[in-house]
């Protein structure tokens, strides 16, 4: 499995760095595959057709809506847990101040499922066992089979045999 990456070029304006022309890389995506889509995908390796799967996933997005609306967190096991956070305007100094007007934004927010390392590192399970990075334009054709194989540097990994949550440390799913 692989992942595509461009290659982006910035000058910096501040810090130690600044006018000088620094690069990065940053994933690159093929496109989007709509809910249609990965229905028929479901469809393709099971016994439901595509209007069933679709009209499944209708009734999961109303219901992930309502109970959101109704204050759950939504977990589906495996993939995440979907939440409301506040966007708030500021700190205020008294608990009487502390109320609904500093709420200027409700947001949905994500967390993705994880375990933990022994050592404590998070394995995260939305992202494939084992994935090598591929610059964008210099993947490989695969003769044999006409698709493509991919020649780069491989991250990630791991299995998820482990059991794990979501994590609760910010709110944000990230460290």
């Amino acid at each position: 499995m692989s992942k595509s990456y461009k290659v982006s070029k910035k000058t910096m304006n501040m810090g130690p760095k600044k006018g000088k022309t620094v690069y990065s890389v940053r994933p690159y995506s093929y496109g989007t595959l709509t809910t249609k889509d990965i229905a028929n995908q479901i469809a393709m390796e099971s016994t439901a057709t595509p209007a069933d799967v679709m009209a499944v996933l209708d009734r999961y997005t109303y219901y992930v809506k309502e109970n959101l609306k109704k204050g759950y967190d939504i977990e589906l096991f495996g993939f995440g847990k979907l939440y409301l956070r506040f966007l708030t305007s500021k700190a205020v100094e008294t608990e009487k101040e502390a109320n609904a007007k500093l709420v200027k934004s409700i947001l949905p927010a994500f967390r993705p499922s994880y375990y933990l390392l022994k050592n404590g590192s998070r394995v995260y399970n939305l992202i494939p066992d084992s994935i090598e990075l591929v610059k964008y334009g210099e993947e490989k054709k695969d003769k044999t089979t006409g698709g493509e194989t991919t020649g780069g540097e491989t991250t990630g990994g791991g299995s998820n045999t482990e059991a794990g949550g979501t994590g609760s440390d910010n709110g944000d799913g990230l460290e």
